[in-house]
C-alpha cells in the first residue's frame, strides 16, 4: 500500500507542476557531482538538496531512480559526443583513434566527475540495450577491431573483454596524471596511446581508411 501510495503521490506531481528545464538541468548536474563521489547508491535527498530543490520535485522530472540514472547517462553521452567531434577526413584508422583518444583524455581531465559518473554507469546494468549500442558505435572502427590481438588460449569474446579493461586502465590512467600534472599533459595523451595501440593490436596498421572519418 505504501509503495502504491508513493508512486500515486509521484504521478500527481508529475501531472499537476509546470516543468522548468532549469531544473532539469540543475538535478542533472547534481547527480552527476553526488553520483561522482557517493556512487550510484547515492540518495535521491542528497541529489535534490544539492541542486536546492525539495525531493518531490525530483520525482517530478524523474520518477524513478533508474529513470534519473537513464537521463544522467544520456545526459554525459551528448556531452562526450559533443566533446569528441569528428575526425578530419582522408587519415588513417590509428590516426583517427588518436584523434579520438586525445579529446576523450582532454574530456575526462576537464570533467572529472562526469567521466567518474559515466563509468560507474557503464560498469552498472542501469542502461537499455539502445545506450549501449550507442556506445558502441561511439567506438566501432571495424577495421581497427580486425587488427586485435588474437590471445592463445581466449576466445573472442574473452579477447574483446581484455583488451576493453586494458584500454580502461589506460584511459584512466591517463586521464588522472594528466589532471594532475597538466604541463606534461600532451606527453601523457602520446604515450598512453601508444601503449594501447600496442597493448591491443597487432602493432599492424589497418587496412584503409576509418569510415566514421569527416567527410567533406
Amino acid at each position: 500500500m505504501r509503495g502504491g501510495f508513493h508512486r500515486a503521490q509521484r504521478l500527481s506531481l508529475t501531472m499537476a507542476r509546470p516543468r522548468s528545464k532549469d531544473k532539469e538541468m540543475a538535478l542533472l548536474r547534481s547527480a552527476v557531482k553526488i553520483i561522482a563521489t557517493q556512487g550510484l547508491r547515492a540518495s535521491t535527498m542528497m541529489i535534490a538538496r544539492l541542486a536546492g530543490v525539495a525531493e518531490g520535485t525530483l520525482f517530478l522530472y524523474f520518477p524513478t531512480k533508474d529513470v534519473l540514472l537513464s537521463a544522467v547517462f544520456e545526459h554525459l553521452l551528448q556531452d562526450l559526443e559533443a566533446g569528441l567531434g569528428a575526425p578530419a577526413a582522408g587519415v588513417s584508422s590509428r590516426q583517427t583513434a588518436q584523434f579520438l583518444w586525445n579529446r576523450y583524455i582532454d574530456w575526462g581531465a576537464a570533467n572529472p566527475d562526469a567521466y567518474s559518473t559515466m563509468n560507474q554507469l557503464l560498469a552498472s546494468d542501469r542502461l537499455s540495450a539502445g545506450q549501449l549500442r550507442r556506445v558502441e558505435t561511439l567506438y566501432a572502427f571495424p577495421d581497427l577491431q580486425a587488427c586485435r590481438r588474437r590471445f592463445a588460449g581466449l576466445t573472442d569474446r574473452e579477447a574483446l573483454a581484455l583488451s576493453d579493461a586494458t584500454e580502461k586502465a589506460i584511459a584512466d590512467t591517463t586521464v588522472r596524471l594528466a589532471m594532475t600534472r597538466p604541463q606534461h599533459a600532451e606527453a601523457y595523451k602520446m604515450a598512453g596511446f601508444d601503449m594501447l595501440w600496442a597493448a591491443v593490436t597487432r602493432g599492424a596498421e589497418p587496412p584503409g581508411l576509418n569510415p566514421r572519418a569527416q567527410r567533406p
